[in-house]
């Protein structure tokens, strides 16, 4: 069982996503609704609540015990098609020819395949890679982007997260689908080296905001940059920063009110290679 613990949040969010990054903790989330916006954290029943939360002062809504079937609705446990031709198999179940079948287990990483802003990612990098091409997955959860890119022909796959669990989820599930990837810990781009073909991201606006301070260094002209992960109500700021730092919009999906962006870097001029 996982203790989910929920506050109401009044203050900046992107000051309390920098706090739980400067504190190491991963095992949250943001949801903003018509009530307001929300942290939620995740604990084994054995974790008391970190000092720092204690701290902070935020409101404390509810807290209350759940169970894998409840981050995962049974249907969803059942394989799915996540995008055309792309099976997600939570209990390695399918033997389906012709379709590229991903073994993946529920659990805290996230990334799983049936949110919105993976099916959206996903959608993007089906359509776009290329045999031979180099893929950077930023904030890799359960590696799921990593390995379809891998199977859908990317010569080199780096995937990299911050997160422990996330880390360690990535190299299990790559195992488990036959891959060879490199797995990473790293502040976003901050251990990252070299330049890549493509380049995704789908993770909170926040942070995204801040891989685009730094995303520049490890692309090239031709880069291919998906971003996902946005809220309706970040879109034009992301947007604004993204032209700001030399991108322009190719296309655009939205679902739900969660929008992914695919671009790519604008003429040299813009601000010059780095």
């Amino acid at each position: 069982m996982i203790r989910e613990i929920v506050f109401r949040v009044s203050d900046d969010v992107e000051k309390i996503v920098e706090r739980m990054y400067e504190e190491d903790f991963f095992k949250f989330s943001i949801e903003e609704g018509k009530e307001g916006t929300f942290l939620k954290i995740y604990l084994s029943v054995e974790e008391d609540i970190p000092e720092f939360l204690e701290e902070m002062k935020l409101e404390f809504v509810e807290e209350r015990e759940i169970s894998p079937s409840d981050w995962f609705p049974k249907d969803l446990l059942k394989p799915f098609e996540v995008v055309p031709n792309i099976i997600v198999d939570p209990y390695d179940v399918v033997k389906e020819k012709g379709k590229i079948v991903i073994k993946l287990t529920p659990g805290l990483a996230f990334g799983t395949g049936y949110h919105p802003t993976t099916r959206m990612a996903l959608s993007f990098i089906v359509n776009n890679i290329k045999n031979g091409m180099t893929f950077l997955d930023v904030g890799c959860g359960t590696g799921i982007l990593s390995i379809i890119a891998k199977k859908l022909g990317a010569r080199r796959v780096l995937a990299v997260d911050i997160d422990p669990q996330a880390i360690e989820s990535t190299i299990d599930n790559a195992i488990k689908n036959d891959v060879e990837i490199e797995v990473l810990k790293s502040n976003l781009l901050e251990r990252v080296e070299g330049k890549f073909d493509m380049i995704a991201a789908n993770i909170l606006p926040e942070i995204l905001l801040k891989l685009l301070d730094d995303v520049h260094r490890v692309s090239h002209e031709r880069t291919i940059l998906i971003l996902s992960g946005i809220t309706k109500e970040k879109e034009g700021v992301l947007l604004d920063k993204a032209r700001l730092n030399g991108w322009r919009l190719v296309d655009r999906k939205m679902e739900d009110d969660w929008v992914c962006f695919l671009m790519r870097r604008s003429s040299k001029n813009s601000l010059g290679e780095r």
